[in-house]
């Protein structure tokens, strides 16, 4: 068995140890606090920005549809304008003779 006079010294040790154990994971988790605050931050600022975007494509899709409605549209108008403008100068040329 353990000898009377080493007990103490071997519990001491032991506790000594999970007392080191214990500070030395305490700071490892305290490192990471710094490092879990500026990775919240950075995925706030993430988000905010990828609202933004969102925001701006859907703006810029909408001004897209717009204009080419608005141009197909035009385009549609003035096809019929020409077309009457066809018509109405072949109905006042000459015809040609009929043999």
């Amino acid at each position: 068995m353990i000898e009377a006079w080493l007990a103490p010294g071997f519990i001491f040790a032991v506790i000594i140890a999970v007392t080191g154990w214990v500070w030395r994971l305490s700071g490892r988790l305290a490192a990471q606090d710094g490092r879990i605050t500026a990775a919240q931050t950075l995925a706030s600022n993430a988000s905010a920005k990828a609202a933004l975007v969102d925001q701006d494509l859907a703006a810029h899709k909408e001004h897209v549809a717009a204009e080419y409605m608005s141009r197909r549209e035009l385009t549609d108008a003035l096809n019929r304008i020409v077309d009457r403008i066809d018509t109405l100068v072949f109905h006042f040329l000459p015809k040609p003779p009929q043999t």
